[in-house]
């Protein structure tokens, strides 16, 4: 596929994003719709799925029991999985005393490696922020056992969490430099209220994945453009730092599905060519 933009290493879609919001929440696998979904990616030039894993019946998804046709609709479709975020780990968060959680690692770890797959998101919100002590705690000690699993597997782990730019440049100084990287969501930086530059300045040669989010300060989501995130300034600065990872459109979904991501790709794609 010939590239269409010039930012990052490869410009992709949030699994799910191609088709409407169901039931079973904002970022749900798209259980109808997952093998459509690459087809969809094709017709819009999108580079990448970020493949989404949920904690909804989440050893049954295809990524893990279907693994060779996943492998068959990239091939077919030019539209790589290159990234993976592990959703289900906001639900019940790695600990090193949970052998099941490891089990699954592992298998994911496998997948990822068949379908050249090289990050993958851990969320560290929500229910599974780091800010209180014992979950910090936690995940300190699972760390150093995920860096031992993934050894050798070229796969990337990248943090997304709601640490301040200074609270989360101390976590990295303490952590796996090869394994552990930062997932960079635009979005969430400005719901949180933190400056783009003070988060670049304390940690932006870790950042190795980028998702393209809009929200509203204090808020949730909203359409591309109609929210507190200064996206085109901070396009501008990953173009600066010549940025070469992944970057995901993450944007706003609802219940008609593709008529408001086609909306916000019509305002996106002028800011990825550099001409708004």
């Amino acid at each position: 596929m010939t590239r269409k933009f010039d930012l990052g290493g490869s410009f992709g879609i949030m699994q799910g994003r191609l088709s409407a919001q169901t039931d079973r929440g904002y970022q749900s696998f798209p259980w109808e719709s997952w093998e459509r979904e690459f087809e969809l990616a094709t017709t819009r030039s999108f580079e990448h799925i970020e493949w989404v894993l949920d904690s909804w019946q989440v050893s049954e998804n295809p990524i893990l029991t279907q693994t060779n046709v996943v492998s068959e609709l990239t091939l077919e479709s030019d539209v790589k999985v290159i990234s993976v975020c592990a959703d289900y780990l906001m639900d019940t968060p790695l600990d090193i005393s949970e052998a099941n959680s490891w089990t699954l690692l592992g298998k994911l770890a496998v997948a990822m490696q068949d379908l050249g797959s090289g990050w993958l998101v851990i969320p560290c919100v929500d229910q599974s922020s780091l800010r209180p002590q014992s979950s910090l705690d936690r995940f300190m000690k699972a760390a150093d056992r995920i860096s031992h699993e993934l050894n050798g597997t070229g796969i990337r782990v990248t943090l997304e969490t709601d640490l301040g730019p200074q609270e989360f440049s101390s976590l990295l100084a303490e952590l796996d430099p090869e394994v552990f990287w930062v997932n960079y969501d635009i979005g969430n930086s400005a719901a949180l209220g933190y400056g783009y530059d003070e988060e670049f300045d304390a940690y932006g040669d870790r950042i190795s994945l980028v998702h393209i989010k809009d929200r509203i300060l204090e808020g949730g989501s909203v359409v591309l453009g109609e929210g507190d995130a200064n996206i085109p300034e901070v396009i501008e600065r990953l173009r600066d730092m010549k940025f070469n990872g992944p970057v995901t459109m993450q944007a706003f979904r609802d219940v008609e599905g593709l008529g408001v991501l086609d909306k916000q790709s019509r305002w996106l794609i002028p800011i990825l060519d550099g001409k708004a």
